[in-house]
């Protein structure tokens, strides 16, 4: 974010709150003077008055990401979880369970007003396929990353295929 405002970042601060309810309280309290979070998660607190809304920072990135350890999880279990995520990803993103099923389904798991429900709705977007990566999409990850000083980029770039399990996924063009 800092990045995207051309805020210095060389002096930032973090404090850990752990979850939705430590940042409120923090905001509330003082402790912290800001927090990001997803909007829509938020904002049954900024209608309560609990927290305010004061601006939206699209993340450069997708917001999920799954990681294994390859001595902890075997290519072969963490190929069938993935095989699995997307045959539930589609049906969950289906335009026929979009329509009432996945509303029913957010709002009895999660409390949210069906108003809010079928808005988030019509802004996110799931994978198709969670077995395949955008090249593009991790590159410019890294480069994010790198330009954050997260990272630091080897002599020559970085190579996207050093960041992927290629006997589980394979990137795509």
């Amino acid at each position: 974010m800092a990045l995207q405002q051309g805020w210095p970042t060389d002096d930032l601060k973090f404090q850990v709150n752990n979850d939705i309810h430590g940042l409120i309280d923090s905001v509330n309290d003082g402790s912290t003077s800001a927090f990001m979070w997803e909007w829509f998660t938020t904002k049954p607190w900024v209608d309560a008055g609990k927290a305010r809304f004061i601006g939206s920072v699209p993340t450069p990135w997708p917001s999920w990401l799954i990681a294994a350890h390859p001595e902890r999880a075997s290519a072969e279990a963490v190929t069938d979880i993935l095989q699995r995520l997307t045959t539930s990803v589609r049906e969950f993103d289906s335009e026929e369970k979009r329509k009432q099923d996945d509303v029913d389904f957010i709002k009895d798991k999660f409390g949210y007003p069906e108003e809010d429900i079928r808005a988030w709705l019509e802004t996110v977007k799931y994978p198709q396929n969670c077995l395949e990566i955008p090249k593009e999409v991790l590159l410019n990850t890294l480069s994010m990353l790198e330009k954050a000083g997260a990272l630091t980029a080897p002599q020559g770039g970085f190579d996207a295929n050093q960041f992927i399990g290629k006997d589980v996924v394979k990137l795509t063009y």
